[in-house]
């Protein structure tokens, strides 16, 4: 009678503990399905380019569900050949406040300036839609962009001669927030690092004018733009190097 006694009540106790952790899980998966509620955005590109539009560059293509941006024409620092920069155009419009995470790596850059960087809330000032005025940036010279309307956030690996003289392993990144139209520089900081050969998880959040950059999770610049746009295009843009994006996904706040 004991024994069977026993069994019962640990019978009892297991079914409890289990209850609990079905319970728990399904809290959590609650969670998170709210959370993912407010992607607005997400691109593997396991569909290739088909969410995107480029200008520029040496060539872009999508290869193992990656998207390759390769505009590193090779020369000196001085050299001006065709192919040197590159923008790709996400064709969805994101408007208000946001969250932009990404995965990049840079392949390759002859001059070491491991260039990474984004156009946020792009548009043209005059109403024109960017992809009907694509043909009038082959080349997709940065000055282009500048009387644009938007955020240009730039993560490079620092070229100022007193860093160039130091090991690419010990050279600081670059990085620097723009506001357009007028390019003018918001905030600027030497840390971190950029780096080849290396996969970096990039997170922007835009709140209203407040504006943060962070890497692999941890905060790298912040700033506050006093005349924030309100909604426009994201941009992958790069310079004198060739390298892979991934998993790029917006989410709403």
């Amino acid at each position: 009678m004991n024994n069977r006694r026993s069994l019962m009540t640990l019978a009892l106790v297991l079914a409890v503990i289990v209850t609990w952790n079905m319970a728990a899980q399904g809290q959590e998966g609650t969670e998170v399905v709210k959370a993912d509620e407010n992607v607005v955005f997400f691109d593997d590109f396991s569909e290739g380019m088909e969410n995107w539009w480029s200008e520029g560059g040496v060539r872009v293509w999508v290869e193992d569900e990656r998207l390759h941006v390769d505009a590193e024409p090779g020369g000196t620092r001085s050299d001006r050949r065709p192919g040197l920069c590159a923008t790709v155009w996400c064709k969805q419009q994101f408007d208000g406040d946001v969250k932009i995470e990404c995965d990049a790596h840079v392949l390759r850059s002859d001059i070491d300036v491991n260039n990474i960087n984004f156009f946020i809330h792009f548009s043209d000032p005059g109403g024109a839609a960017l992809y009907d005025t694509r043909d009038l940036r082959p080349e997709a010279g940065y000055g282009h962009y500048h009387q644009m309307t938007g955020n240009i956030i730039t993560f490079l690996s620092d070229v100022r001669e007193e860093s160039m003289k130091m090991p690419a392993s010990d050279r600081p990144a670059r990085i620097r927030i723009r506001h357009c139209p007028g390019f003018e520089l918001l905030a600027e900081e030497f840390t971190h690092h950029c780096r080849k050969q290396r996969t970096y998880h990039i997170t922007i959040t835009k709140r209203g004018g407040q504006l943060s950059f962070d890497v692999d999770g941890k905060t790298l610049l912040e700033t506050e733009d006093p005349a924030p746009p309100a909604g426009g295009l994201f941009g992958l843009r790069t310079f004198r190097t060739y390298l892979w994006w991934d998993n790029v996904k917006v989410t709403g706040l």
